[in-house]
């Protein structure tokens, strides 16, 4: 059975699952309980009707899936890759989100979004998302709650655990509730009298929660580097000002190529290739992509040329789209890439990796569609491709949960076959190992879960921290995309530490507000690594109480293993939303290159340079300065 198209009651035209996919579950199925595991039994309901089906056997297998297929969209009504699928939830959420843009008098947002230099971003800034939303309260009679804890833990956990009152400060508490309160009367409302009244959730988290969040002192006014860093803010006439710098990496697209800077720009549609030795040649843009998040270099189609992958957000805001995709830009030599669409129709695409997870000799992808509230899974995309000019990937959704960031690949467990780890954000908050099991089939087993559903997870880096020859991750939670933004205290760098069991054991490096990117490297060149962390708070006021004192980037030092110093590199400029550490002058040793993401760019922020390079003019003993050739 090669997989074709049946068509939903609804219209919607679903792609039917290949035969491999129908194996692959009833071998999961005959397969059991795994040691450790707690159970293997399909994670959804659709999965177990696969199960059935090929039960029932070969002949029935076309009926079988048939149905499968639209139980599927029954239960989950989702899409996997189809741009022609209905979009109207979507669209919905979209009108909604746009039709809300417009500020209101008076409003103190009003005055920024007014000052953005971003056009017509600005104007369709999605308001649901400011923290002081005024939206009146529904008509809705005084109910008591005898047990409000007990009543809002149950109310909460259909979506989350019960968030503590200390994680907002007072003021925005009743904002929240509102949003909750909005999200939960959704596309998939719950039932009226499942919801307590608003009034009494506003009462029972304003009057617990602090006055301010208040910072650690470790937050604030880190001692300056020894290391002696150059600081460059580079502008690109490749990408306009003022830029919205997603991902940037140091590769090597040609055997003979010198270091070169892969640049993705989310707020201009661009994927720039820069090569900083180069001076005379300028940045060259590789492909015009609509909203482009990450990329990952890899050789996809086996002809010797390194290609790039690019996971597309579709949509600038926060909202829930159809917009999403994969995106291969195929090297055709000479530095010229052919842009090739692998898969669309998807919900906002954060990450996409590659890796033989079939073992059948060709690179599969493992996609990260975060969405946002009714969007979003992890999505296995086997590759059946036979012609590489009309590549074929068949989509298996192993996680319908929305808020997925990064899907790093390793092999976890040893056994000599890939898996990857899963971050999820939004309310989940929770990192997963999706250790695969051969056939392209994947057991999730919990690495680690955040204390509550504030916690603002925004990355994961695959790492040996410690040097003990196991992968580690390198964990950020920093998430500030939040208007008014606030520093918030229990954000920060972490370190997981793979133990050889579930979960690991977490320990955090440093406090840091707005905790957005963390990369590996050994900057003072003592065989340790260090970690170099950035931050990234759009709407950061200047006038904040300490706001000068505020890392935003900083050098963590290893001085033993699992043990850090803290150094500041840069304060009070919060617009790093991606960065890479690599030779940038080659001259041997590491220097840090940053992206620059502005929204509501303040004065005296350099909102037109696209990059701040911070060059290591150091070597030798730490903070001996390097000679003058």
């Amino acid at each position: 059975m090669a997989g074709g198209e049946v068509l939903c009651s609804c219209g919607r035209p679903v792609p039917v699952p290949r035969l491999g996919q129908l194996r692959r579950q009833a071998a999961d199925h005959r397969r059991g309980p795994t040691a450790g595991s707690g159970s293997a039994t399909p994670t959804t309901k659709g999965q177990a009707w696969l199960v059935a089906g090929w039960a029932v056997g070969l002949g029935g297998v076309a009926l079988a899936a048939a149905l499968t297929v639209l139980g599927m969209m029954a239960l989950r009504r989702i899409s996997v890759g189809n741009p022609t699928a209905s979009s109207a939830p979507h669209e919905s959420a979209q009108s909604h989100a746009k039709a809300a843009a417009a500020p209101a008098p008076n409003d103190p947002v009003a005055e920024m979004l007014r000052n953005s230099p971003f056009g017509k971003y600005a104007k369709e800034f999605p308001r649901e998302i400011f923290a002081n939303d005024r939206t009146p309260l529904d008509p809705e009679p005084d109910r008591p709650v005898p047990d409000p804890e007990g009543t809002f833990s149950r109310f909460c956990s259909t979506c989350h655990v019960l968030p503590p009152p200390d994680v907002e400060p007072r003021r925005l508490w009743p904002a929240k509730i509102r949003q909750m309160y909005r999200y939960a009367r959704g596309p998939r409302p719950q039932p009226p009298e499942r919801i307590p009244p608003m009034k009494a959730a506003i009462q029972y988290w304003s009057s617990r929660a602090p006055e301010d969040l208040v910072l650690p002192a470790d937050a604030l006014g880190s001692p300056a580097s020894p290391l002696e860093f150059a600081r460059h803010h580079v502008t690109l006439d490749a990408i306009p000002a003022p830029s919205a710098v997603s991902c940037v990496k140091f590769v090597q697209l040609g055997a003979q190529s010198p270091p070169q800077v892969l640049i993705s720009d989310m707020g201009h549609g661009l994927v720039v290739l820069w090569t900083p030795s180069e001076r005379r040649h300028p940045a060259r843009v590789l492909a015009h992509i609509p909203h482009p998040s990450r990329t990952h270099v890899v050789d996809l189609d086996g002809d010797g040329r390194r290609d790039i992958l690019v996971a597309n957000l579709g949509d600038f805001w926060p909202v829930d789209t159809n917009q999403g995709s994969v995106v291969w830009l195929r090297n055709r030599a000479n530095d010229e890439f052919q842009a090739i669409p692998l898969i669309s129709g998807l919900g906002r695409v954060n990450d996409v990796q590659a890796a033989d997870f079939d073992g059948d000799g060709d690179l599969d992808l493992v996609v990260a569609v975060f969405g946002n509230l009714s969007t979003g899974m992890i999505l296995y995309l086997e590759n059946t491709t036979t012609d590489y000019s009309h590549p074929q990937f068949d989509p298996v959704p192993l996680d319908y949960r929305n808020g997925t960031i990064d899907v790093p690949v390793a092999d976890i467990d040893g056994d000599g076959h890939p898996d990857f780890l899963a971050l999820l954000a939004q309310e989940h908050e929770e990192v997963l190992a999706m250790l695969n099991r051969g056939w392209g089939s994947f057991q999730p087993q919990l690495i680690y879960k955040a204390p509550h559903p504030r916690w603002g997870s925004t990355g994961i880096v695959l790492v040996d921290m410690n040097g003990d020859g196991r992968q580690d991750l390198l964990f950020n939670h920093g998430d500030a995309f939040q208007f008014p933004a606030i520093a918030r205290p229990y954000h920060g760098v972490s370190w997981l530490e793979n133990r050889g069991t579930f979960p690991w054991a977490w320990h955090r490096i440093a406090h840091l507000p707005g905790a957005q990117t963390s990369v590996p490297g050994d900057l003072d060149g003592d065989g340790r690594l260090d970690v170099v962390s950035s931050a990234f708070i759009p709407g950061f006021n200047p006038a904040w109480p300490d706001a000068a004192r505020m890392d935003t980037i900083v050098w963590l030092r290893q001085i033993a293993p699992g043990r850090f110093e803290r150094y500041s590199l840069e304060t009070a400029l919060p617009y790093h939303a991606a960065g890479d550490v690599g030779d940038y002058d080659g001259d041997g040793d590491l220097d840090i290159v940053m992206g620059n993401f502005f929204i509501f760019p303040h004065k005296n922020v350099p909102w037109k340079a696209c990059l701040t390079v911070l060059e290591n003019r150091s070597t030798g003993r730490l903070g001996q300065p390097k000679q003058s050739p």
